[in-house]
């Protein structure tokens, strides 16, 4: 099956190099500031470092899973297996430059209509869901679209830079602004291989009006919902969301037919004010995971230290009672025997001032002295807090 028409309209003013947006090239300078600034901040973490590489293990491992289920489940494309597709696929990656063809796979996904372009171990991958390939039909030029879509992302490196830079990706407003910069370029990518903007239109509209309808929609209609729906909730939504919306991109589409350039509607200015307070991330099925584990992990970085400093307080504080119930105990013994204990066993044990001798949360030895009319104790793991609470347990003495 294929949807396309016998006429075609080829984009205007675009070539190999000028595809990616200059949008994106500048959304990049602050992502990688961003994210050079918390790397570099983890660096000076020795548990930072610990933490990055554990997340990067699992990272590489759930990456690795995908591709292999991938290679297990899904249908190689190849001369013997889809033959059209491989075709049109050759044809795409020609028109793009690409010499060296990544693997293409065709996956059942129960009726959904996506793609998406994925790396391990140095070999790229473009996968499109079973449902979109009989939607569109193997040779049209909407699948061209779709698939030069896909590689657009390989061609500018986004499968890398969404890990390499997943700390600016995830800050507010400039982490999704440059990843919907990154699907802009590629509908060019897409528009330019396919060299019919009618066709990618078309392949656009079916993702949101679906496989029957979406072909037939009012494209110039579904366009204008851009500007004429906004509002706070609009323009927030637009602000977080990684994805330009679909009427954008027909917007943006449509605007291929004659080179023009596409204004931006005005948003609600609150919604600034709350996406600053939204951290970014990927909303995709193949990045959203990757990026939320690399800033989970970064999170785990900062978040640990500061635990293990309250946990290391708590049992410092604990010790330095623990030296006073000491101490007191043996101010006791000392006025009812009018001498001073020679052993913690005659203080503390079944029957005595203590039921058992206080153990110290670190490990540390209590000894004490007497000083005036009165015992210290002192701990040598805890003698700062101790010696706060005026008393003091050095380890490693008796009484």
């Amino acid at each position: 099956m294929s949807v396309s028409s016998s006429s075609a309209t080829p984009p205007v003013g675009l070539n190999p190099g000028a595809l990616t947006l200059e949008k994106e090239n500048t959304y990049f300078v602050f992502v990688v500031v961003i994210s050079i600034g918390v790397w570099l901040a983890l660096a000076f973490s020795l548990i930072g470092l610990v933490y990055a590489a554990i997340f990067g293990f699992f990272l590489w491992l759930g990456n690795g899973l995908l591709v292999a289920y991938l290679r297990a489940e899904a249908v190689r494309v190849s001369e013997r297996q889809l033959p059209e597709l491989h075709a049109t696929f050759l044809e795409v990656c020609g028109r793009l430059g690409m010499a060296r063809p990544p693997a293409l796979y065709v996956l059942q996904a129960g009726g959904m209509l996506n793609a998406f372009a994925t790396k391990h171990a140095g070999r790229d991958f473009v996968v499109v869901y079973s449902d979109f390939l009989d939607a569109l039909g193997a040779g049209s030029a909407e699948m061209k679209f779709i698939l030069g879509h896909e590689l657009g992302h390989i061609r500018s490196r986004h499968v890398l830079k969404q890990i390499l830079l997943a700390p600016g990706l995830f800050s507010p407003l400039v982490g999704p602004a440059y990843r919907r910069s990154w699907e802009s370029s590629c509908d060019r990518y897409g528009a330019f291989a396919a060299q019919d903007t009618e066709s990618a239109v078309r392949a656009m509209l079916m993702l949101s009006g679906g496989r029957e309808h979406g072909p037939r929609l009012d494209a110039t209609a579904f366009a204008d919902q851009h500007a004429e729906e906004r509002g706070f909730f609009v323009s927030l939504h637009e602000l977080t969301s990684t994805y330009p919306t679909l009427s954008r991109r027909v917007t943006d589409l449509l605007a291929l037919r004659t080179g023009a350039r596409v204004s931006t509607p005005p948003r609600h200015p609150l919604a600034y004010v709350i996406a600053l307070g939204l951290p970014g991330g990927g909303s995709s099925a193949t990045s959203g995971l990757l990026v939320t584990v690399i800033v989970i992990g970064m999170l785990a970085a900062m978040a640990i230290p500061a635990f293990a400093k309250v946990r290391e307080t708590a049992m410092a504080k604990a010790c330095a009672n623990q030296s006073l119930m000491l101490a007191s105990a043996l101010d006791q013994y000392h006025l009812e025997h009018s001498k001073g204990a020679e052993d913690w066993a005659e203080v503390a044990g079944p029957g005595k001032l203590l039921a058992a001798m206080p153990v110290c949360p670190s490990g540390g030895e209590y000894s004490a002295e007497r000083r005036g009319d009165a015992y210290v104790v002192t701990c040598s793991v805890h003698p700062a807090h101790a010696s706060h609470l005026d008393r003091t347990v050095p380890v490693g003495r008796t009484p």
